[in-house]
């Protein structure tokens, strides 16, 4: 039942554009490491499209940026195509990107991507059940940024129309590793 209860929130939070907040929502995270930040090490993903796993600990010495999406998330389609520019820009550096989907239907997520010009390494976590668990997932799209040693030191929640909070916290920790 809680499950379902996530779900509908989800759902209902992504609707339509009208229904998702305008303003950006920010949150640092922090574990029970005395505020260390919530590891994302122990995440493993299916891959998609090819059949395989990705284990974020695999990830450990990269800036990485996780972002969970749903084909039926209309500011998710906005997202993704600035998600795909931020690659491009930062990965000579080492920062890595993920676009998690979170649909049951992988069939719908080809015909997502092209509408929305990504071509982002893609990771599956159907229902978001993962990500609920490990890092709190709320709503559709959410962001994390991720330091060297594989924890959560960024979340933006929602989408405001750009992403400068996300590539100020990139910086931030690529000057950090100087």
């Amino acid at each position: 039942m809680r499950r379902l209860a996530g779900v509908l929130v989800l759902v209902l939070a992504c609707a339509g554009e009208k229904t998702a907040p305008v303003a950006t929502q920010t949150q640092a995270l922090t574990g029970p490491a005395g505020g260390n930040g919530t590891s994302v090490s122990s995440i493993s993903l299916d891959t998609y499209p090819q059949a395989g796993k990705h284990a974020f600990s695999a990830d450990q010495g990269q800036v990485v940026v996780i972002d969970a999406w749903a084909t039926w998330c209309a500011p998710c389609l906005r997202s993704l195509p600035q998600l795909q520019a931020l690659q491009k820009d930062y990965a000579a550096r080492g920062v890595r990107v993920y676009a998690v989907s979170v649909d049951e239907d992988r069939a719908q997520i080809p015909t997502f991507l092209a509408k929305a010009g990504a071509e982002l390494p893609v990771l599956v976590d159907p229902g978001g059940f993962v990500l609920e668990k490990a890092l709190k997932l709320r709503v559709m799209p959410t962001t994390w940024v991720v330091d060297r040693t594989g924890h959560v030191r960024f979340t933006q929640e929602s989408f405001d129309g750009n992403l400068n909070d996300i590539r100020a916290k990139v910086d931030a920790l690529l000057e950090d590793a100087r």
